[in-house]
Order: C-alpha cells, then sequence, then structure tokens
C-alpha cells in the first residue's frame, strides 16, 4: 500500500465513469450527475472535517509534531472529498467544451 489508500480514488473513478456514460443518454441526466456528484464530494469534505474533532493543542496531548495526534481515516475522506470536487470542476468545464461542438456539428449538418 503507498502513502494514499486506494478507497481515495473511488470517488473520483465513479464520478469518471458515471460521466462517460452519460454522454449515451440526455444533457440532463449528465448535468444531474455532475451536480449530484459535487454534493456527494462536499459531504465527504464536511463529514471527514467534522470526525476530526475539535481542535485542541498538541502539546497537551503528548504529540512533538502536530501530526502525530491526526486521524488518518478523516484526513482520507477529506482527500477524497477534495478529489471529487476536482473532478466535477475539470468535468464541467469538458462537458460545457464538449456540447459547443456537439451544437456546432449539428448547426453544420442541418
Amino acid at each position: 500500500m503507498g502513502v494514499v489508500p486506494d478507497y481515495v480514488f473511488i470517488l473520483p473513478a465513479v464520478i469518471l465513469v458515471g460521466w462517460i456514460a452519460s454522454w449515451w443518454a440526455t444533457r440532463r441526466i449528465r448535468w444531474v450527475g455532475l451536480s449530484g456528484a459535487a454534493v456527494v464530494s462536499v459531504l465527504c469534505l464536511v463529514i471527514g472535517w467534522n470526525a476530526m474533532g475539535p481542535r485542541t493543542d498538541p502539546r497537551t496531548l503528548g504529540c512533538s509534531p502536530a501530526f502525530e495526534c491526526t486521524d488518518l481515516s478523516s484526513v482520507y475522506v477529506i482527500a477524497a472529498g477534495l478529489l471529487g470536487i476536482l473532478c466535477c470542476l475539470a468535468l464541467v468545464v469538458l462537458t460545457l467544451v464538449g456540447e459547443f461542438i456537439v451544437h456546432l456539428s449539428r448547426d453544420a449538418s442541418a
């Protein structure tokens, strides 16, 4: 296992696969799917942030660096949420470009 566990990349992978599959459906499904993925990503951020618990002084817990007192499972949930949000933002840009190209090709053939 590397520095970051593999399950951090599950949310962005599901978002990407769903986005690719949505191109065979209506554009409404594509935008609803991206919106839902963004909501889930923000929820991961909020849940991970709340799971970290209240802020305490690391010196009172006996931790020399503050990183020793951090629960890494909540950090991984936050990382998954951040990757999901970045994935959604990139896919929104790609969707806008793709729909513009599809619109231009339909106008050219008409």
